[in-house]
């Protein structure tokens, strides 16, 4: 039997501090060589008004594998769905609805990586961006910092004002609407950037030492919502060295242009959590931590969700099997090791 989950029963589930949880765990597997990922897998429409991205990825610790698929360009939007395997039997374990895992996750993983790449006294937040993923950064972020004043800044003013109002409302948080991209950077310690924009949203040369920095929102070779001045000031880490260099603007056109090479990339945040590696070293200096999700993320959440619908006996049971009558496959046998 497979289990189908929708987002109401997801939301039932499972808490932000949960997804924190996962991710970490996550990260932690990757650094210590227990995941295997594929690269977004992106199919476009004949004509471009649509897509389907496909995000595989394997857990060896857990024994699952699965795959976030989701699409997009369409008059209805985005439709988001994980398929949750257990590698043992083979077997299909879950069907989840993914829309609330899409919108949590990055935030989950900007707060990962602020716990351990942000200064220990990090207390002011700047925020780039009032939408939805700008919500589950502060929601995220409000778990693993103790802040005590947010600075938003985004392009529409009535947008960033509402903002304030409603994650104040929701966290009890000092929230202030900022008027520039300069007023919401200064004197912040940690800076998230969710935006669509298509060009950096800040000037490199004004980031103050010690800052560190999540920017989440442009994972496209010709987009980037940081300058050339900033990433090369910056110490640079990111969720997968791959990934990164296939997608992440801010890290391609620096290097067409000759400012720096891959190696400028520090580490992959696993490496970090895991311990292989260091993240911030003194208070001075500036961290960066490119973010465009990554499949292990999404299965690792999925898992954690899908165990805890089974405890507490949520979902749909779906009668899902093989067709008898069809011979079986020749390659329904047991494989010995890899060789």
């Amino acid at each position: 039997m497979t289990t189908f989950l929708t987002s109401q029963d997801v939301a039932s589930l499972f808490g932000i501090d949960d997804y924190i949880a996962a991710v970490e765990n996550v990260y932690r597997q990757a650094g210590e060589g227990n995941t295997m990922m594929i690269s977004r897998i992106k199919v476009d429409s004949r004509e471009r008004r649509g897509f389907l991205k496909i995000l595989p990825a394997a857990l060896w610790a857990d024994d699952v594998a699965g795959i976030h698929a989701y699409t997009g360009g369409g008059g209805s939007g985005f439709l988001r769905i994980i398929l949750l395997f257990d590698t043992g039997s083979g077997n299909l374990q879950a069907i989840i609805e993914s829309d609330r895992i899409g919108w949590l996750v990055p935030g989950a993983a900007s707060a990962v990586a602020t716990k351990y790449l942000a200064g220990k006294n990090a207390r002011v937040l700047g925020m780039f961006g009032s939408g939805r993923q700008a919500r589950s950064q502060l929601l995220a972020l409000s778990r693993v910092c103790d802040l005590s004043l947010i600075k938003v800044f985004s392009p529409q003013k009535d947008h960033r004002t509402q903002y304030c109002e409603d994650m104040k409302k929701t966290l009890g948080l000092n929230m202030i609407a900022a008027d520039s991209p300069a007023e919401a950077a200064t004197g912040s310690h940690i800076i998230s950037i969710a935006t669509n924009t298509n060009d950096p949203v800040i000037d490199g040369n004004a980031i103050e030492p010690g800052t560190h920095i999540n920017a989440i929102g442009a994972h496209d070779p010709a987009r980037r919502e940081l300058d050339s001045v900033c990433v090369r000031r910056g110490k640079v880490f990111v969720d997968s060295r791959d990934r990164a260099l296939k997608e992440e603007g801010a890290l391609i056109i620096p290097m067409a242009e000759g400012l720096f090479g891959p190696d400028h990339i520090r580490a992959e945040l696993g490496e970090v959590v895991a311990g292989s590696r260091e993240g911030r070293t003194d208070d001075r200096e500036i961290t960066l931590f490119f973010s465009g999700a990554i499949a292990p993320e999404y299965i690792a959440v999925a898992a954690a969700i899908y165990r805890k619908a089974r405890e507490r006996n949520v979902g749909v049971e779906l009668p899902l099997g093989k067709d008898k009558q069809i011979p079986p496959s020749l390659y329904v046998k047991k494989r010995g090791p890899p060789s």
